[in-house]
């Protein structure tokens, strides 16, 4: 996805900007329920405001369907499951054989073509998820948080690879950060973090997608047709390179 460069059409909303302190970039895999559910089990009829409870059974209902338990969403309610969880050979091979089938089944090819797995960076903040992946949004959207570290431009730059997107600012000796948005409207700075903060947040979080990338390969199903090092890479958003960890030391310096 190309970085989106935001020009605000109107006055820029004044709020009050919350300075980030214990800054985290969590990777986070989606794991949609109805990828997981056996054909008969039923959402519940409401929606998660209204029935939070009875969605949060449906999700590990459903994820049981499937013979994965022990998952844990980053927050009640969520899809998205942090990819630290995933240190079982076994337990990642069944959910990668259920998003492989879904796949399948809807006309997409599993091969070095394909996009990265559904899920992204989640933002945290002193144990508080403040931004999950949006819409869309996949493990390679780790590239646009490295760039944002760098940023010195005054306007509007999109970070993530969803929608609504996060979009970035530097006002020195900060990055601003907006609330996730989408259209044209000004964007509105929510948080304000220290570059070098959401540097080592960044690394961090390299590090763990090379490692979630080296369990991928250790759990792809036996199915798999395509060189499964360099799918695995590529599903964990790492683009088919041989080796991360020289780009992971060039961007922690």
């Amino acid at each position: 996805m190309r970085p989106i460069v935001q020009v605000a059409v109107c006055e820029e909303v004044v709020s009050s900007i919350v300075k980030l302190e214990d800054v985290e970039l969590i990777p986070v895999l989606q794991c949609e329920p109805f990828r997981f559910a056996a054909e008969d089990r039923l959402p519940p009829a409401g929606t998660y405001k209204d029935m939070p409870e009875e969605w949060d059974r449906y999700w590990r209902k459903s994820m049981a369907d499937s013979g994965i338990k022990g998952l844990t969403p980053i927050e009640p309610g969520s899809w998205h499951v942090p990819t630290s969880q995933f240190n079982n050979t076994a337990l990642l091979n069944r959910v990668l054989e259920a998003i492989f089938h879904d796949l399948t089944e809807t006309g997409f090819d599993i091969d070095l073509e394909c996009m990265p797995l559904l899920g992204g960076l989640a933002l945290r903040s002193q144990s508080q998820v403040l931004v999950e992946p949006g819409c869309c949004a996949d493990l390679g959207e780790l590239a646009g948080w490295r760039k944002a570290v760098d940023y010195r431009q005054v306007e509007w730059r999109s970070v993530s690879n969803g929608h609504p997107w996060v979009l970035a600012r530097y006002d020195p000796p900060r990055l601003s950060l907006s609330e996730p948005q989408e259209g044209l409207r000004a964007p509105t700075p929510r948080w304000a973090v220290c570059p070098n903060q959401l540097r080592d947040a960044a690394v961090a979080a390299a590090v763990e997608i090379e490692r979630f990338s080296d369990e991928i390969i250790r759990a792809m199903p036996s199915s798999c047709e395509v060189d499964p090092r360099r799918l695995g890479r590529r599903l964990a958003g790492l683009n088919g390179a041989t080796n991360d960890k020289q780009a992971i030391a060039e961007f922690r310096a």
